[in-house]
Parts: structure tokens; C-alpha cells; sequence
């Protein structure tokens, strides 16, 4: 008699381990002290308790991935500092109009759940959510099998931050004169792989070390942004990601025609330690 294998697990999908997972996120989130989630995770929906000494108070939301800088991640078998990049690339998001990030929800989709990856993931965004001041108060797990292949799997971010009405920071109040400060990165932050992962397929060094370095996390700029928020009347800020300086600073600015000067090369990498055979490959 044939046995009949139509279930959930032999179709690749394993809902004890998915649970299991959760647990495991528990127990990390146990040994944490929240400042807004309420109760638990694993529920349909997380709460928070916002803070109450806001007077006329907004919420910003953001969205935002790791992209392929996963590659390398999953090349070195590290996968703890894409965890802090997800948070990183999301609250960076919210802080350049003045928001305080106060919650993250995250996606995992995978091929196949394995439980040590999946909680190196989950370590490095707990470590980025403390950086940042915020809660991990839910998230979603998905497998699908014959979806990601050949190893390959998505992280997703979702951050929401809270801010005074009028201290929402949109770039209506640049005018002509004022100084551009820029605050250095950590390295390549989570943009620009997909041309990196093709340049590194000609370099010829050993890649190791490289590899390594490139995978140094997305720094997150919270408590400076906001610490210089505090102080100093912010007219623009940007989070410089895909498509650089070029196509980023002028972002926030509410002028039709708005102008900026940056001399190329007034300031010099330091963050990747043999640049040259790097950078001469980059188009200008």
C-alpha cells in the first residue's frame, strides 16, 4: 500500500521547527528590557506604549532590506551583522526627518529554516534595535521551499518612530549659505553589493580578509542625529544609500531647483584597506 505523503512537512515546510524558532526569539527577548513593546511576541499583532511627553505627537514609518550583501554573508557563514544592517537601514530612514524609532518588526524568508542562521539573524537585530532605542515587538518567518534557492533568503525591516508635529524635519527650511555636514560610514553600509559582488569576481587577492571587512555593519546614526537635533536647528538631512550623494542629498529639499557643492576627494576612505584595486573599478 502506498503511503500518502500530501502534508505540510514533506512539501518542505516543517511548522514544529517555525515554532520552535519563535521560542528561540523568546528566550533572546527575555533576557531584554523593553521601553515600549507591550507583553510578547508571537501573537497576530504587536503593541506598543509610546512615550507620553510628546505633546502633539506623529508617527513615521519605514521600510527597508540588506539586499544583496546577504551573498557575502552567507559566503563567510557570518550572518549576525546583516541582522544589526536591517535595523540600521531602516531607523536610519526615520531619524533624517527627526523621528525617535521606538518599534521594528522584521521578515525572514528562507528556502528551508535552519534555526542556528535564524538566530544569528535575530541576535544582530536585537543588538541593533538596543543601538537604536527601539523594540523588536513582532516579525514574520516564511518558508518556501523552491522560492529562494541555491541558499539564498530575504531580510525585510519595518520600523516605525514618533516625532512632534512641527519638529518634522522636510527641508523647507533650506536656504542659500547653509553648511553641509556629512558623519562618516562604517564601510559600504547595505548598498551598492549587487556592483561589488560582480567586481569581486575579478579580484584576484585574497578575499577573505575583504570580505570580511566589507561585511563590517551599517553604522547606525540614532543617538548623534537626534543628540544633534537637540542642539542645533537641522534644516536637512539625508540618508545617503542607493544612488549615493548624487542622488540622495537633494532628496528631502522642497526647492524646485535646489544646488549643492561637494569637492570629490576632499575626504579619503579609510574603511577598506587595499581601496585601490577596489575603487579603480567604480564607475565616477
Amino acid at each position: 500500500m502506498t503511503k500518502k505523503t500530501n502534508n505540510y512537512k514533506d512539501s518542505g515546510v516543517n511548522v514544529q521547527e517555525g515554532q520552535d524558532f519563535i521560542n528561540d526569539i523568546k528566550d533572546e527577548l527575555n533576557q531584554l528590557q523593553n521601553n515600549f513593546a507591550i507583553g510578547s511576541i508571537g501573537g497576530f499583532s504587536g503593541y506598543i506604549d509610546p512615550p507620553k511627553n510628546y505633546k502633539d505627537p506623529v508617527y513615521a514609518l519605514a521600510c527597508d532590506g540588506v539586499g544583496t550583501k546577504l551573498r557575502i554573508a552567507s559566503t563567510l557563514k557570518n550572518y549576525e551583522s546583516i541582522g544589526i544592517d536591517l535595523v540600521a537601514m531602516c531607523v536610519n530612514d526615520l531619524i533624517v526627518s527627526g523621528a525617535k524609532p521606538i518599534a521594528f518588526l522584521d521578515y525572514y524568508g528562507v528556502s528551508k529554516l535552519d534555526r542556528q542562521i535564524g538566530r544569528q539573524v535575530i541576535s544582530g537585530i536585537l543588538k541593533g534595535c538596543q543601538l537604536s532605542g527601539c523594540d523588536l515587538i513582532g516579525g514574520e518567518t516564511a518558508e518556501m521551499p523552491n522560492h529562494y534557492t541555491n541558499g539564498n533568503f530575504d531580510l525585510v525591516g519595518f520600523a516605525m518612530g514618533i516625532n512632534e508635529r512641527h519638529m518634522i524635519i522636510d527641508g523647507s527650511g533650506v536656504k542659500d549659505g547653509d553648511c553641509i555636514l556629512a558623519i562618516p560610514s562604517s564601510g559600504f553600509h547595505s548598498n551598492g553589493f549587487s556592483l561589488l559582488n560582480q567586481i569581486l569576481k575579478s579580484y584576484q587577492a585574497d578575499k577573505i580578509d575583504l570580505l570580511q571587512e566589507l561585511l563590517t555593519p551599517t553604522r547606525i546614526y540614532v543617538s548623534e542625529v537626534l543628540g544633534l537635533n537637540k542642539n542645533f536647528a537641522i534644516n536637512s538631512m539625508a540618508h545617503i544609500t542607493g544612488g549615493g550623494l548624487e542622488g540622495k542629498i537633494l532628496n528631502p529639499c522642497s526647492s524646485s531647483s535646489p544646488q549643492c557643492c561637494i569637492q570629490r576627494g576632499a575626504w579619503e576612505s579609510k574603511f577598506l584597506k587595499d581601496p585601490k584595486k577596489i575603487w579603480e573599478k567604480f564607475p565616477q
